[in-house]
């Protein structure tokens, strides 16, 4: 079988064996019953996504997004170190796919929730950072 790769596209086949394919910044999954791999309109598809991924879509009011954003102009973050600023940084894109909620949603039970998960999030982060 005959592997394409493509930059910035996550290929692969799912454990049932089906071929997926996503854009890895934005997600998106590229639909293969329409498009299906390798065909012209695969790479059609590939470089639509790929141009929609550049654009970057102002966050939402009201949103993480925007709170994130926000923070990151405020004098208590841009008087950060570099380093710790990097830091944040990770965690910041460990929220992306969550960006858009809502801050009204965001309770206590939430918190504890996501602070859980990210709890193997350090080491993780040091893996990938290799330190």
């Amino acid at each position: 079988m005959t592997v394409v790769r493509v930059k910035g596209f996550q290929i692969f086949a799912d454990r049932h064996g089906r071929m997926r394919c996503y854009h890895r910044r934005t997600k998106i999954p590229v639909d293969l019953a329409k498009a299906p791999l390798g065909s012209a309109e695969f790479f059609a598809e590939c470089a639509r996504l790929a141009e929609t991924g550049k654009l970057q879509l102002p966050p939402k009011p009201g949103t993480l997004g925007m709170l994130i954003t926000e923070y990151k102009k405020h004098p208590a973050f841009t008087d950060l170190a570099d380093h710790t600023k990097s830091d944040y940084q990770r965690i910041f894109d460990y929220l992306r796919p969550i960006t858009d909620t809502a801050l009204t949603r965001f309770d206590a039970p939430l918190v504890v929730r996501i602070r859980d998960k990210m709890a193997i999030l350090p080491a993780r982060l040091n893996r990938a950072a290799g330190r």
